[in-house]
């Protein structure tokens, strides 16, 4: 029952974390340039959290679809802890 609340907790913040840091880097940059207004391709780690979270539904696929939900999380917090240091 606790692995179940911890992994139904894990879920939750780290599904938070990444569609909010991927709305706000596929979103318009502040800069006037050429590039294009909206980046989708940072919505990609969010898909890519969605799957593994589906995965986690069968016992089978269960430790790839945490395997999966850790790499966009992780990515998005090496980001953050290098924005924040340098």
């Amino acid at each position: 029952m606790f692995k179940k609340i911890m992994r139904h907790t894990w879920n939750t913040l780290s599904g938070v974390f990444v569609l909010l840091f991927s709305i706000w880097l596929s979103g318009p940059g502040i800069g006037e340039t050429n590039t294009p207004t909206y980046r989708w391709y940072f919505m990609l780690l969010f898909v890519l959290w969605a799957v593994g979270f589906l995965l986690q539904f069968k016992e089978r696929t269960k430790f790839i679809g945490v395997f999966l939900t850790l790499i966009p999380f992780v990515l998005y917090l090496v980001f953050y802890v290098r924005a924040v240091i340098l």
